[in-house]
């Protein structure tokens, strides 16, 4: 069991970020093939659901240049992996993050590989902003903690207890 419990320490970050990506890519495809090509008005002139295919990045800047798009994600992604193989000042707050980024990309790319568009479908109806997927609010929330992680604790030295 001692040696169970010393396996299980080692690669405890990488079990959370495999939680987190597993948790992200369910509910993006879930949500994502729930959604599609449907209008739904949660609460009026708050949030909504209209169904959008997005053939471009952020902002749909970029349309039509998929194969672009994709290439660039999937050389994002391997930077990505390789950054966490060298990366040695883990903790939970990084894998957390960590976990969120990389599900978002993969969630989208797969929807451009596979669909040529990634599909979108929340709306907030009280801003000018563009409809996201889960995806995307992975990719930002992650994007934000990683920042806020490198900034202000990357540096620390962890506290053992």
């Amino acid at each position: 069991m001692n040696k169970v419990y010393r396996i299980l320490n080692k690669i405890k970050y990488e079990l959370v970020i495999t939680l987190i990506f597993c948790v992200v890519i369910l509910l993006d495809t879930i949500t994502k093939v729930l959604f599609d090509n449907k209008n739904y008005n949660f609460i009026d002139g708050f949030i909504s659901i209209s169904s959008a295919h997005n053939t471009g990045g952020a902002y749909s800047i970029f349309s039509s240049h998929t194969l672009a798009l994709i290439i660039v994600t999937i050389v994002f992604i391997a930077i990505m992996l390789i950054f966490n193989i060298f990366f040695k000042k883990k903790n939970y707050f990084y894998s957390i993050s960590y976990g969120l980024v990389l599900s978002g990309a993969l969630g989208n790319l797969f929807d451009r590989i596979f669909l040529g568009y990634v599909r979108d479908f929340i709306k907030l109806e009280f801003i000018d902003f563009p409809i996201f997927n889960i995806a995307d609010c992975a990719i930002c929330v992650g994007v934000f903690l990683l920042a806020i992680f490198l900034l202000f604790f990357a540096g620390k030295k962890e506290v053992k207890t």
